[in-house]
């Protein structure tokens, strides 16, 4: 039996942890955690979830009351593992799944690398800022000069934040990087208005999950974790606008 309770509760903590850590809301991340531990008949369950830690409180049949917590100390965006889960715990509150099989499920959708390798991201994130400049009415010279800022600046993003672990450092260096790069794009004729290309290029380095996930999450009424999603995003528009700051002071 002992054997059986701590089995479910590290699929409950294990499918919060994965939702949480890959981008899903905290009202999402609850309710799925509650939905899996109700459909393995645990009663009086309480969930309490912020950006990185998970709280589960049941009672079993017999009145035994268990615990646990989780802390989730890194977090990322892959909305691919979020649906897979999502997906799992469907399949386990309708009964399709044992605890045995959704273990080994869930394991799978941990360790899945991601679909697209670190070049193909960087591509995506040079043809992202170019596109951004058109749409900020930028012309097809900024959309070039846009392109190499925002390219190269998401480069510098990730492998600093990968050697340093330090985001909002990293986000300081890769803003004055990029604006670095559109002063010089503009100023060998690769851009024609240096404030559209630098507006674009940091699009890439924008918290928009973060805030819309944090308005969601105040609406809801999760103030706790609402507001502190919300200074995190604040803290990265702080880091991109000192970054940037700093090269127009330069220049």
């Amino acid at each position: 039996m002992e054997r059986y309770i701590s089995d479910t509760l590290g699929l409950c903590m294990g499918i919060g942890k994965l939702l949480l850590e890959n981008g899903a809301e905290t009202y999402r991340v609850e309710d799925t955690v509650y939905r899996v531990a109700q459909s393995y008949g645990y009663l009086n369950i309480h969930v309490y979830c912020v950006p990185n830690t998970i709280i589960l409180n049941v009672e079993t049949k017999d009145g035994d009351v268990y615990n646990r917590l989780m802390r989730v100390p890194t977090r990322d965006t892959n909305l691919g593992k979020v649906k897979e889960a999502n997906e799992m715990s469907r399949q386990i509150t309708a009964g399709k799944l044992t605890v045995t099989e959704a273990r080994a499920q869930l394991k799978i959708i941990t360790n899945q690398r991601r679909i697209y390798e670190s070049y193909e991201r960087y591509i995506a994130a040079a043809v992202l800022s170019g596109f951004f400049a058109l749409m900020f009415l930028g012309s097809w010279l900024d959309l070039a000069g846009s392109a190499v800022a925002g390219g190269i600046g998401y480069i510098f993003f990730k492998q600093i934040n990968r050697l340093t672990n330090l985001q909002f450092f990293s986000e300081i260096t890769s803003a004055f990087v990029i604006g670095l790069l559109a002063v010089f794009m503009g100023t060998i004729g690769v851009g024609e208005n240096m404030d559209t290309m630098i507006l674009a290029s940091v699009m890439t380095l924008v918290p928009g999950r973060a805030i819309t996930n944090g308005i969601r999450d105040l609406m809801a009424g999760d103030y706790v974790s609402g507001l502190s999603i919300l200074a995190d995003a604040f803290l990265t528009a702080a880091a991109i606008g000192i970054g940037v700051a700093g090269v127009l002071s330069i220049v």
